[in-house]
């Protein structure tokens, strides 16, 4: 029995069945056929005892244990159809040929939880035909590295063009180097930015992933799923120019003739924002004490002594230009 017939009307028990438990509990004796019966069967609430061929009801703990893992398999089953709704419709939407809007159709949704995230993005992996662009300025864990590769993989070998984008700060990340050296032979490519850069995941042009800047919820909370085809557009655009400021990852950094290293540049133009050297930090996946080391190397190499110097010099540099 499925969960939508065992709840319809949004009944967890019909009153009826309710009224037919206490009066078989009660020791009444009832026909086969009488209303609520088989609900009461259908919901493991009773069962005809094949001795004397009465209706007999569980316990009640035993009827508090089922109702509620009824109700739990029901939730389980509203979240999953909820997180297969936005691939359902990106497919049926793809399938039509056009990007044409329909009136109903919501061109952002935000996923709940890492878990629908990545379901939504395993059905975008299964559906895209040419290209995924990924820039991911957080920091990754080993389960999660691990769990992407797969995925990764199937699509280099269907074909499709993999690019991803990490911090500089991730260039010492065992997880992250394992992963860059098994799959650049399959044709995945990568870069790093020593700057920040714009978290997102964009498939095909078509349908994107963000993580939340209009509520400030943390990433575990869930992410926005775009399907907006200007925005998805615009998106892989952004991601473009990010690429483009990135040194390859087994290229030459750029630059490499200048006073200042890509990491310094980026410090210097993070201090000219008006960032102090904590939130410079955070946004760049360094510890504050490899900030202020950077400041030191860059002002020892100058002949500086204080950051004031070293922000005036920066201001008429022509090293500004470089990425």
């Amino acid at each position: 029995m499925t969960e939508e017939a065992a709840h319809e009307n949004g009944a967890l028990l019909p009153v009826e069945a309710r009224k037919l438990y206490a009066r078989v509990a009660a020791g009444e004796t009832v026909e086969r056929g009488t209303p609520g019966v088989s609900v009461l069967e259908e919901r493991g609430l009773a069962v005809w005892d094949p001795v004397s061929g009465h209706l007999t009801v569980v316990g009640i703990d035993d009827a508090e244990r089922r109702l509620r893992q009824s109700v739990a398999d029901a939730l389980t089953h509203s979240v999953e159809l909820f997180s297969d709704l936005a691939s359902v419709l990106s497919d049926l939407r793809y399938g039509q040929g056009s990007r044409q809007a329909s009136a109903s159709f919501s061109p952002a949704v935000f996923l709940e939880g890492t878990d629908a995230v990545n379901r939504v993005i395993s059905a975008a992996s299964d559906t895209v035909r040419e290209d995924v662009v990924s820039a991911r300025p957080g920091r990754r864990s080993p389960r999660t590295l691990s769990l992407t590769q797969d995925r990764d993989a199937q699509m280099l070998r269907r074909g499709v063009s993999v690019r991803t984008l990490y911090r500089a700060s991730s260039r010492g990340n065992p997880a992250v180097q394992d992963r860059v050296r098994v799959m650049s032979p399959l044709g995945g490519r990568f870069r790093s930015l020593a700057g920040p850069f714009l978290a997102m995941i964009v498939f095909d042009r078509r349908q994107a992933f963000l993580a939340d800047s209009l509520e400030g919820r943390p990433a575990k909370a869930g992410a926005w799923h775009v399907r907006d085809p200007a925005v998805c557009a615009f998106l892989a655009d952004v991601f473009e120019d990010q690429w483009k400021r990135a040194d390859d990852w087994f290229g030459a950094a750029s630059g490499e003739d200048a006073v200042s290293t890509p990491l310094q540049r980026a410090i210097l133009r993070e201090l000219c924002a008006g960032s102090d050297q904590q939130q410079i930090a955070k946004a760049l996946g360094y510890s504050a004490r490899t900030i202020n080391a950077h400041l030191t190397d860059l002002r020892s190499r100058l002949g500086l002594r204080t950051v004031y110097q070293l922000v005036h010099w920066w201001a008429t540099s022509p090293e500004r230009e470089l990425s």
